[in-house]
């Protein structure tokens, strides 16, 4: 007979982000979880709740409930916003993780998993203790659970949402009477047709049970009717499980215990080709890599790597992981028995059409990934940068520092430029000062461009100036530390024919400016 399992978890997203970071609000502010805590999604028509915690329910906020509405009602209401993609993420893990129960797992999008435990239960005690065991490791990751056990999956959904106990177990002989005193929700319809139902008094499944079939489809489709079927187990209903990702390992084990840097370099360079031949047969590229060699006294030792891009390189991995040989070469012991190479992060890799010379690389950031993959591996991911264009006018805003590492789509620095200079043919330097460096200058008339300028102890009498380039504060920054002042931007160049990026900070008509000239950049 068969036996699934559901588990629902009322409280998911707000726990899943406490328990894996602290929720704050929008200004910055901690939020608690023992106060009236909603999390907000938007739409055109505004703000609604999409999740909320304990407290919040006890004052009858509900999901789908307009977010002014709910401030209405308590002004001290703590709002952040939801993450659905990443919840849907992360209960896609957590349904993998059930699979140490049972090999057929599935999400119920997007607060349960289901469980196809048809012949495991014996494997952990029974059903009870099985439960048991669950909701005690779902409670040590933070989350509160229902959950239920039926011979169907459709009352097993129902059961765990809706049964007035926490963990219920159901059996066939029992399943009318258990399904019977639950609300029409229980049978996972869409809402137009509970409210339908509820407005006719049909408000429990009892009320469906026993009644003519033929009036109930015409009115509500055979929706309704197949949904009930599904529940008494009149009709099956597919199991559809999670597939675990594929994992890419290789591992190789030695007849003596190795302790010289030149036998770990060698089983090394055997488990980087055995890994890069399974990352070529499935068409993938490693970008986070993990060495573990297990000592004879049972501890192993980690040596995790990362890349800038996808790769499958053997010698190239082999040398990155060889360079960092000498923590590990030092924890040897009495030497490792075992190696190991896992993958844990791969993209898609195509295979590459190869010259007379050798592969064809593709042109781009692929030539230069080795040496980013060297540098990273010597001094660290925070130290081998690259810019990455931000939405602000401000010229030292408009770009931020990233690792090479990190994962971005290549920007588009042309069309950055057109949106900063507003379509206007006024070019920037490429080379800035950080920060700008102060200048004496002296010009005509008050909002002129400089005549003459001293910077570093030299002066430099200007022959030509192409300005201004007004650029205004960003008013809705509210940090510490935000602009508060207009500046006006010249190009400038002197008598040696050099040229230069110079502007005015503040305004001579605007009260409470104290104007000042800075050099911002030099153009080649």
């Amino acid at each position: 007979m068969k036996r699934f399992l559901s588990v629902f978890l009322p409280h998911w997203p707000i726990e899943r982000r406490h328990g894996r970071m602290a929720l704050t609000a929008a200004d910055g502010q901690k939020l608690r979880e023992d106060r009236p805590l909603v999390l907000v999604t938007a739409s055109e028509t505004g703000q609604y709740i999409t999740a909320l915690n304990a407290a919040a329910l006890h004052m009858a906020f509900r999901p789908g409930m307009a977010l002014a509405d709910a401030r209405a009602i308590h002004p001290a209401l703590q709002v952040a916003h939801a993450d659905l993609a990443g919840d849907d993420r992360a209960l896609t893990r957590l349904a993998l993780w059930c699979q140490c129960y049972s090999p057929f797992t599935r999400t119920d999008l997007p607060d349960g998993i289901s469980l196809d435990i048809t012949g495991c239960a014996h494997l952990f005690g029974g059903e009870k203790k099985m439960m048991e065991s669950v909701a005690a490791r779902l409670n040590s990751f933070g989350l509160s659970a229902r959950l239920a056990i039926a011979p169907t999956i459709g009352a097993a959904w129902g059961l765990a949402r809706h049964a007035p106990n926490r963990i219920h177990i159901s059996h066939l002989q029992e399943l009318r009477a258990d399904l019977a005193p639950l609300p029409i929700a229980a049978l996972h319809l869409p809402s137009e047709t509970r409210q339908a139902l509820e407005k006719l008094g049909l408000k429990r499944i009892g009320d469906l049970i026993g009644q003519p079939r033929a009036p109930l489809t015409a009115r509500f489709g055979p929706q309704l009717l197949r949904r009930l079927d599904i529940a008494l187990g009149q009709e099956e209903e597919s199991f559809t499980p999670l597939c675990p990702p594929v994992s890419h390992i290789s591992e190789c084990r030695f007849v003596e215990p190795i302790i010289t840097r030149t036998a770990i370099e060698i089983a090394v360079d055997r488990l980087t080709s055995d890994l890069a031949v399974m990352l070529e047969k499935a068409g993938k590229g490693a970008r986070r890599v993990e060495l573990r060699l297990f000592r004879i006294d049972g501890w192993f030792e980690t040596l995790p790597l990362a890349t800038s891009t996808a790769t499958r390189d053997p010698r190239h991995l082999c040398q990155l992981l060889c360079e960092r040989l000498d923590r590990i070469e030092q924890r040897a012991g009495f030497g490792f028995e075992a190696a190991q190479l896992s993958a844990l992060l791969v993209e898609d890799k195509p295979a590459q059409q190869e010259d007379m010379d050798g592969p064809m690389h593709a042109s781009g950031r692929d030539d230069i990934a080795p040496l980013f993959d060297r540098l990273v591996n010597r001094f660290g991911p925070d130290r081998v940068t690259r810019p990455l264009p931000c939405p602000s006018y401000i010229p030292e805003g408009a770009f931020r520092f990233v690792s090479v590492l990190e994962e971005t789509a290549s920007p588009d620095w042309p069309a950055h430029a057109r949106i900063v200079q507003d379509g206007a043919d006024f070019a920037r330097p490429l080379l800035l000062f950080t920060p700008p460096e102060p200048v004496t200058a002296i010009a005509e008339a008050p909002d002129s461009p400089p005549a003459r300028f001293e910077w570093r102890c030299k002066t430099h009498r200007v022959t030509r100036a192409e300005g201004p380039e007004r650029i205004a504060p960003e008013w809705w920054l509210t940090h510490e530390g935000a602009d508060r002042t207009t500046r006006d931007y010249y190009r400038i160049e002197d008598e040696a024919g050099h040229r230069f990026w110079l502007y005015r900070d503040g305004l001579y008509d605007r009260v409470g400016d104290t104007p000042r000239w800075f050099i911002h950049g030099v153009f080649a």
